[in-house]
């Protein structure tokens, strides 16, 4: 079966005898299988040299071989994280030198002389194996960004509910304490946030600064405390919490486009 939708799964050799490297590499059409032989190596040290180079999917590696054993060589990938599937070759039929072989992750064993029906099968076997684990840690990676991007949407909309609160809390103190006097600390301080954050997050939420929203809130008071025409104009400006009644009657008139004695006036007549 031929493998040309998928990406090849790499696969690298390590035998020291020449004439099994040459059979494996020409008597199986690796391509046709989905494989890419990626190197072969003569010894165990010069595997390992690739092995840390190429990172292949596979490594086919002989028991017996100079300079490194095949137990020594997969020792050693392991101890430098190097995770490829493993199909150990040996001529030694010997249970108790595989059993070493095996608390290294080998995935499988063949004892020589080859046949190459049986390693392609082990191989397409391993290769399968990696595509599967590799769409189970693309989907854990995409779930555990979907999960995190969940979180984050909620803390923001915690946040966003909170801040809503704060502003809310901010006005309904205002609203209760216009006739004295304010600032944008004791409202910061009643509320147990810093100035700098309650002047930020209200802003952000009402278009307008604390102060502009506290004159804003008293002119409307003093519009209705005027248009009753029970009170004089000093007796409102100390109602709504401002003491110089010149100032007073400067805010109003930039609020409103009359003097307060104007307004009563108009109201009157209404």
């Amino acid at each position: 079966m031929h493998a040309k939708a998928r990406q090849a799964t790499s696969i690298m050799i390590v035998d020291d005898e020449y004439l099994v490297r040459l059979g494996l590499r020409t008597t199986i059409d690796w391509p046709r299988y989905g494989f890419e032989l990626v190197g072969e190596a003569d010894d165990g040290e010069t595997g390992l040299e690739m092995a840390v180079k190429l990172r292949p999917d596979i490594i086919v590696t002989d028991m017996s071989m100079p300079f490194l054993d095949g137990l020594g060589f997969m020792e050693q990938l392991r101890s430098r994280r190097i995770d490829s599937k493993i199909i150990v070759l040996s001529g030694y039929d010997d249970f108790q030198y595989a059993k070493g072989a095996i608390k290294y992750g080998v995935s499988d064993y063949i004892v020589k002389p080859v046949e190459n029906v049986k390693l392609v099968a082990a191989a397409v076997k391993l290769a399968e194996e990696i595509r599967q684990e590799r769409l189970s840690e693309s989907l854990g990676k995409t779930k555990l960004i979907e999960d995190l991007v969940a979180v984050l949407k909620k803390i923001r909309n915690r946040k966003s509910a909170g801040v809503t609160k704060t502003v809310a809390a901010a006005i309904r103190y205002i609203e209760s304490h216009y006739g004295e006097e304010l600032s944008v600390s004791r409202i910061a301080d009643s509320l147990f946030i810093s100035p700098s954050y309650l002047m930020h997050i209200f802003k952000e939420n009402t278009g307008q600064t604390v102060n502009d929203y506290i004159t804003a809130y008293r002119m409307e008071k003093a519009k209705q405390l005027l248009s009753t025409q029970n009170y004089k104009i000093y007796e409102v400006c100390e109602r709504v919490g401002i003491s110089d009644p010149r100032y007073f009657s400067q805010l109003f008139k930039r609020h409103t486009k009359l003097t307060p004695k104007e307004y009563m006036i108009s109201r009157y007549y209404e």
